[in-house]
């Protein structure tokens, strides 16, 4: 059991990087002062987490 929490853990930090992720494409989409800093910040969390989960299930 403590794998499949394991799991849910990184599936839900993933879920949450995804939305995070989209509400601050969406700032910049009606607010260009949003900076790229940012935008790369986030999407290198939102990676960071999907090889986290993917390696939690099982793919390398």
């Amino acid at each position: 059991m403590v794998k499949q929490d394991l799991k849910d853990t990184k599936f839900n930090a993933h879920v949450d990087a995804i939305e995070k992720h989209k509400a601050l494409l969406e700032k910049l989409h009606l607010d260009s002062d949003t900076h790229l800093n940012e935008v790369t910040s986030s999407l290198q969390k939102l990676t960071l987490t999907l090889e986290e989960y993917l390696k939690v299930i099982g793919i390398p």
